[in-house]
């Protein structure tokens, strides 16, 4: 199976640098997503490291440490049900 510029599925045209420092990422992401990424590797050929890696850097921090308008899901707070340790000062 070929993708876009003829070139044979799992030849990737953009690589590393041999030796070039990497981490491994898994994660599980919505079919969506996954079908947005396939839609920029059609129109690129660039593999889905390189995508990613751009989207991310795309993003500017902004006061609060991440992309101000990027739609995040919301984390719930919840309080840690934590014991009361007892004053050690002397009264």
């Amino acid at each position: 199976m070929s993708s876009p510029g003829g070139r044979k599925r799992g030849s990737a045209a953009v690589r590393r640098t041999r030796g070039t420092p990497t981490v491994g990422v898994q994660v599980d992401i919505d079919p969506d997503v996954k079908a947005i990424l396939d839609g920029y590797h059609a129109a690129t050929g660039l593999p889905q490291w390189a995508l990613i890696e751009a989207a991310i850097r795309a993003g500017k921090p902004g006061p609060n440490g991440y992309p101000e308008n990027w739609e995040l899901p919301v984390s719930p707070q919840t309080p840690l049900d934590l014991p009361q340790e007892a004053s050690t000062r002397a009264a």
